[in-house]
C-alpha cells in the first residue's frame, strides 16, 4: 500500500495534487497493491495529459472523507478518474466533485467522475459518489465485465451513468438522483454512439432512480444493437421510469418487480388543505410473462423517406 500523502500530496483544498497522486499510481500499478487517499479534499486536474490514469492490476481506495475534487476549467471532455484499456482494477470509496457551479465554459457536456475507456476489463467501482460533474457521474465505453456496487451519482449535468458499449456489466444496490442540466438528463442512459458498438448482458437490480429530469434508465438502439438488459427490484421517484426505443433485444420478460412511486396531492378542503403528499406506489406484476408493460415506452423511429428527386 502506497499512500498518496507519502508522495506529497496535501490534501487541503488548495494544492494541486495531481503530481504525487499519479506518482503513488504509478508506484502500486501491476502489482496488485493499493493506492491509499485519506481523508481531505484534494485538488486535480481533470483535462489533457495530467489527467489521473489508473493503471491495471490495483486497487484505488479513498477514505470515507477523501475527496478528489477537479479543477475548474473550461474544457468540453475531461475526467477525475480515468482507466483506459486498463484490466484487474477497483475504485473504492470516497466522493468526486465534480466543477458543475464553477466551470468555465459554456460548451460540452462531457466532463466524467470516472472515464471507463475502451477495452477495459474486470473493473469494479465500489462504494464511490460522484457530483456535480459537467457531464456524467460515470461513463463507460467498450470494456467488458464492469460492476458498480452501492455507487452514487448526484445532481450531475447530463448522465448519472452512461452505458456506451459494454458486454456484461452489472449494477447494484446503487443511487442515481437529480439529473439536469443537458438532455437526456436520466439516471442510466444505455446508448451505443457508433454503429460499430454493442451492449449487451446489462443486470440492473436494487438501485434507487429519483428525480432525475429524463427518466431513470433511457434505453435507445437507434445506432447500434441493445440486447439483454435485466432491469428487476428498482425502485423509481419522479419522471417516467424506464424509457426504450429501438431495442428490440431488450425483452418485457426482463424488466421485473420494479416500483414505481409518485406523489398524489390531497383535495385543499377542510382539513385537508394542510395534508402532506400521499406517495403512491405502482408495483411491476406480471412482467414474467412479458403483459405488464406500464413501465416501458417502446417505440421504433421509422425513418423518413427521401423525396425522389426532380
Amino acid at each position: 500500500m502506497v499512500n498518496v500523502k507519502d508522495k506529497g500530496a496535501k490534501g487541503d483544498g488548495k494544492t494541486n495534487d495531481t503530481p504525487a497522486i499519479q506518482s503513488a499510481i504509478d508506484a502500486i500499478g501491476g502489482t496488485g497493491g493499493t493506492v491509499y487517499v485519506p481523508d481531505g479534499v484534494y485538488m486535480v486536474v481533470g483535462v489533457g495529459a495530467q489527467q489521473l490514469k489508473l493503471r491495471s492490476n490495483m486497487t484505488f481506495k479513498l477514505s470515507r472523507h477523501a475527496i478528489l475534487k477537479v479543477i475548474p476549467n473550461g474544457e468540453e471532455h475531461y475526467s477525475v478518474l480515468r482507466i483506459d484499456r486498463g484490466s484487474d482494477l477497483a475504485i473504492v470509496g470516497g466522493t468526486l466533485q465534480g466543477d458543475r457551479a464553477k466551470h468555465k465554459g459554456k460548451k460540452g457536456e462531457w466532463g466524467m467522475g470516472v472515464f471507463v475507456g475502451p477495452e477495459s476489463k474486470r473493473v469494479t467501482i465500489a462504494g464511490v459518489t460522484a457530483r456535480d460533474m459537467w457531464g456524467d457521474g460515470f461513463y463507460v465505453t467498450n470494456s467488458t465485465d464492469v460492476a458498480f456496487c452501492s455507487v452514487v451519482a448526484i445532481h450531475n449535468r447530463r448522465q448519472g451513468l452512461s452505458i456506451v458499449g459494454a458486454n456484461r456489466l452489472l449494477v447494484t444496490n446503487s443511487v442515481f438522483r437529480d439529473t439536469r442540466g443537458t438532455r437526456p438528463s436520466a439516471g442510466i442512459d444505455i446508448e451505443p454512439d457508433k454503429f460499430q458498438q454493442r451492449i449487451a448482458n446489462v443486470r440492473i437490480e436494487e438501485s434507487k432512480f429519483i428525480n432525475n429530469v429524463g427518466g431513470g434508465i433511457v434505453i435507445a438502439g437507434k445506432k447500434a444493437d441493445v440486447a439483454n438488459v435485466r432491469i428487476t427490484h428498482n425502485v423509481f421517484e419522479g419522471n417516467r421510469p424506464i424509457k426504450i426505443e429501438n431495442a428490440p433485444g431488450v425483452h418485457s420478460t426482463q424488466i421485473c418487480k420494479n416500483r414505481y412511486i409518485t406523489k398524489k396531492k390531497p383535495v385543499s378542503e377542510g382539513f385537508n388543505t394542510f395534508a402532506e403528499p400521499v406517495d403512491i406506489v405502482a408495483m411491476q406484476f406480471d412482467c414474467n410473462e412479458g403483459s405488464d408493460m406500464r413501465f416501458e415506452l417502446n417505440r421504433n423511429t421509422k425513418k423518413k423517406k427521401k423525396a425522389p428527386a426532380n
